[in-house]
């Protein structure tokens, strides 16, 4: 006879001695209602009880068990890290080289971007402070060539007005 197949997990807790204490009496209850269960509680018990006495656990000697305990204290506290590289960055280990370079890279790409954008508004905003510059194509010289021409004389004109006297 089977046991219930909804009831499977809880009658392996149960032999291996793993049921939690508030569902006990339910299974309880269960098992004096159920032969399929009982049955199958007991035949896997004495199941392991057999298994247990055709196969002992091997003895491990003094020896190979310091050996192991060391090999697994040396790999676990290689794992770890040390004291104070805990905690910097919401409780999570940080290594040192790692953060380092991630920062410096981080660095790098904002000041790249930074000197762009400085570029960038340098170009938009002038310092009013500047001389005004015209810049000046060579066809407009050219087209302008006789009126340049004539600078020399108008800068002549010029000065002789700023200079004279004159009375109305």
């Amino acid at each position: 006879m089977r046991g219930c197949a909804d009831r499977r997990e809880t009658l392996l807790l149960d032999i291996h001695g793993e049921l939690p204490a508030r569902e006990q009496a339910v299974w309880q209850r269960h098992l004096e209602a159920c032969p399929g269960c009982r049955q199958e509680r007991q035949d896997l018990l004495w199941l392991l009880k057999a298994a247990t006495e055709a196969m002992p656990a091997p003895a491990l000697s003094p020896e190979h068990a310091k050996a192991l305990r060391e090999s697994v204290t040396r790999d676990w506290r290689g794992k770890q890290a040390p004291e104070w590289q805990k905690g910097f960055f919401l409780g999570m280990s940080l290594r040192p080289v790692p953060v380092l370079i991630a920062a410096g890279f981080l660095l790098a790409v904002l000041g790249w971007f930074g000197l762009q954008a400085l570029r960038t508004t340098a170009h938009l905003f002038p310092d009013p402070e500047a001389p005004k510059q015209v810049m000046v194509s060579d066809a407009e010289v050219v087209e302008n060539l006789d009126i340049l021409e004539h600078l020399d004389d108008i800068e002549k004109v010029v000065q002789v007005v700023d200079h004279r006297d004159i009375v109305l």
